[in-house]
């Protein structure tokens, strides 16, 4: 008789399991961001919207006044006095709340793009909460208390759901990239020129050629930020980590000797200024000699700094590629000295770097942008 195999545990679901944990923590995250908010930043939101919507009926001539903080006083005639309340589900902390907690938990990865959605956004919000107040307080100032209560009650309910609405939606067109510089439409169609060589699952395809409209010269936020607003060094260190995770696709689309030549010239400007194309031409080109050119072009600059996990992916894939097509230093060996032992025969050695560049002659790591016209010499 054989003895029965011991019974071997079933692997767990890893991959789910964390991916469970992951929207598990992102829902923590949510929930104590609109907790903390409406406990810490409720009674500012009453104060200062009350204050805010006094402001306003004064200038429309109302007999008002904000001396009880979070209260709107409207005097309607001679003793009558008709005070309104700024509560929590008065103000616009709740939308507000809500507004973050999506940016931190969904939009995060958009960067600085989600931060000035959300702000914008935030302020849209506070302004309609405020004409929602000023309405309610002008129709109890017009025709009393139970006036204002029914229009705060009812069509003060369905202006807040509006608004708060608009805010999201007007937060996310802001965050998300523009129309001409997204990758598919809203049909789904593939509109980013990705070479047909390039196509994978997963990045989309292009069946049919999809004739983009001519761009237009309708003004640009960014633009006017980054030319009259933002110093110029912080202007260009933007440009430059825009630029190092951009996928120029137009590379794809020339001939083996231009995209060589591509390749060694943003290899030239630093692995860490173009890394996101230089990754792609690694991934996704077919030709042999276009992934020498880029395996040489990656060796020869070990001396620079690791800025990011495309660099390290560069210089890995890079001593892989050496390694498997068994590259040789065909230079001519200096004599080595007395004592030290030869390489064995067939050992692989990786081609001699570049010298690194002598101080003040490039930019600083930091920055990779290329230096503006007036800079050269």
């Amino acid at each position: 008789m054989s003895a029965a195999a011991p019974a071997l545990p079933r692997p767990g679901h890893l991959g789910t399991d964390r991916r469970l944990l992951t929207i598990a923590g992102e829902l923590a995250v949510a929930i104590t961001i609109c907790v903390v908010g409406y406990f810490w930043a409720a009674e500012w939101f009453q104060v200062h919207e009350a204050a805010w919507t006094v402001q306003v009926l004064q200038l429309l001539g109302v007999d008002t006044s904000g001396v009880v903080p979070g209260s709107i006083l409207i005097f309607r005639g001679p003793g009558e006095v008709l005070e309104g309340i700024v509560t929590l589900s008065c103000s616009s902390v709740l939308s507000v709340g809500g507004l973050v907690a999506l940016t931190a938990v969904v939009l995060r990865g958009r960067g600085l793009h989600a931060l000035f959605g959300l702000v914008v956004a935030t302020a849209a919000v506070v302004v309609a909460n405020m004409v929602r107040l000023v309405l309610s307080a002008l129709a109890g100032w017009a025709w009393g208390g139970p006036a204002m209560t029914l229009f705060h009650d009812w069509a003060g309910t369905l202006w807040a759901l509006a608004s708060t609405l608009g805010g999201f939606l007007l937060m996310v067109c802001l965050t998300l990239p523009a129309a001409e510089r997204a990758e598919q439409d809203v049909a789904g169609r593939h509109t980013a020129r990705r070479p047909q060589s390039w196509a994978r699952p997963g990045l989309g395809y292009r069946t049919a050629d999809v004739v983009a409209p001519p761009a237009g010269s309708r003004p640009r936020l960014a633009s006017f930020v980054h030319r009259r607003v933002l110093p110029r060094r912080l202007s260009a260190h933007l440009a430059a980590r825009r630029e190092s995770g951009r996928i120029d696709y137009r590379i794809g689309h020339q001939p083996v000797d231009r995209r060589i030549a591509t390749v060694q010239r943003l290899a030239a400007d630093g692995l860490g200024a173009h890394s996101a194309s230089l990754v792609a031409v690694a991934t996704y080109d077919d030709d042999a000699r276009v992934l020498e050119a880029l395996a040489l072009a990656v060796a020869a600059r070990q001396w620079e700094p690791v800025v990011d996990a495309r660099v390290s992916a560069l210089r890995l894939w890079a001593r892989g590629w050496m390694q498997a097509s068994g590259h040789r230093d065909d230079a001519p060996r200096p004599r080595r000295p007395h004592g030290a032992h030869a390489a064995p025969d067939g050992a692989v050695t990786a081609p001699r770097t570049a010298p690194p560049p002598a101080r003040g002659a490039l930019p600083t790591p930091l920055d990779f942008a290329r230096p503006h016209p007036e800079d050269l010499p």
